[in-house]
């Protein structure tokens, strides 16, 4: 289930990232415009990119050994086409959430929780926590530290704000 051969290692048993593989018998939640009330204005191609080229600038380097820059890309390309375009959640600041309006999983307990799918070189696909994997991104070598020092489980990473569809970095729970 994790990504051996790229140091899975590291992210399946640090973040527990890779949540499960997509089957055809296991399909994503998919939930682009869940939310009735706030409904996400999107941004344009050239706006996606922009974000994109502002993100890779704070990529951590630890990254780079587990992501190719096109799979990172990828990734990015993901968080800035669901999160509304006028809301940042890695340069943005602490004030507001940043409401996730891409696929979901539900928990054991019933939460929704904000998901990434990820599409492999082998064309499998494994669909992960969103606030793990921006942590694991984004995260600097101090928060990174206290993160590995937390408990091993198989759900989102707490936030601090209390509602699990916010992807705001600067709301994760540490």
């Amino acid at each position: 289930m994790g990504r051996e051969g790229h140091g899975g290692g590291v992210l399946t048993s640090v973040f527990s990232f890779f949540g499960r593989e997509e089957t055809e018998k296991k399909p994503r939640i998919s939930t682009f415009y869940w939310n009735q009330e706030k409904r996400i204005v999107q941004r344009l191609e050239e706006e996606v990119s922009t974000c994109v080229e502002i993100w890779h600038s704070y990529v951590h380097p630890r990254v780079r050994s587990i992501f190719s820059f096109a799979e990172l890309d990828v990734i990015l390309f993901q968080l800035a086409r669901n999160v509304n375009k006028d809301e940042d959640p890695i340069t943005g600041g602490s004030e507001d959430c940043v409401l996730w309006h891409g696929d979901i999983t539900v928990n054991n307990k019933m939460e929704v929780q904000a998901a990434l799918c990820i599409v492999h070189k082998d064309q499998t696909k494994t669909v992960g926590f969103t606030n793990r994997l921006l942590s694991f991104i984004f995260a600097d070598d101090d928060s990174y530290a206290l993160l590995q020092n937390l408990p091993v489980t198989k759900d989102a990473l707490q936030m601090a704000c209390g509602n699990q569809l916010c992807v705001n970095l600067a709301h994760i729970s540490i």
